[in-house]
């Protein structure tokens, strides 16, 4: 993962709001942003069932995820709605870690997407989910 030329500060996770295993697969969620007439998918990455971390938009282009922080923003997306794996958050976790590495980013600047918004519930998870993976990395 080469650094882009954006400012970036903060890391928006985010869900796809489905739990429908069909609804798998960032083909899927790139499809319902087209639809939204998103010139392709809005996050940079989406992380699967089985914790397979895909690539999204471009990181060298600004994200479509979350009003007003998108600019300086990587958006990463969980798939479901309510039902997540253990491996989702342990890829959710190694991604992040290489990301705050990689854009100096602390971990008070890695926000759950309902953070900025009063009228979602997004990502319907605590962080804590993904922390949680903090304490048995022995690479801290």
């Amino acid at each position: 993962m080469d650094r882009d030329t954006r400012i970036i500060d903060k890391i928006i996770i985010h869900c796809s709001a489905s739990d429908n295993p069909a609804h798998d697969s960032i083909e899927v969620v790139r499809s319902w942003h087209r639809a939204r007439l998103f010139d392709d998918i809005g996050y940079h990455f989406f992380i699967d069932k089985r914790g397979r971390v895909k690539n999204g938009r471009p990181i060298t282009k600004v994200g479509a995820h979350c009003s007003g922080q998108n600019v300086a923003s990587i958006g990463i997306c969980l798939s479901g709605r309510y039902n997540f794996k253990e491996v989702q958050f342990k890829a959710a976790y190694n991604l992040i870690k290489d990301l705050m590495h990689i854009y100096s980013i602390k971990k008070g600047s890695v926000f759950p997407h309902k953070a900025f918004t009063n009228n979602k519930t997004c990502p319907n998870f605590s962080l804590d989910k993904i922390w949680a993976f903090e304490t048995d990395d022995k690479s801290c």
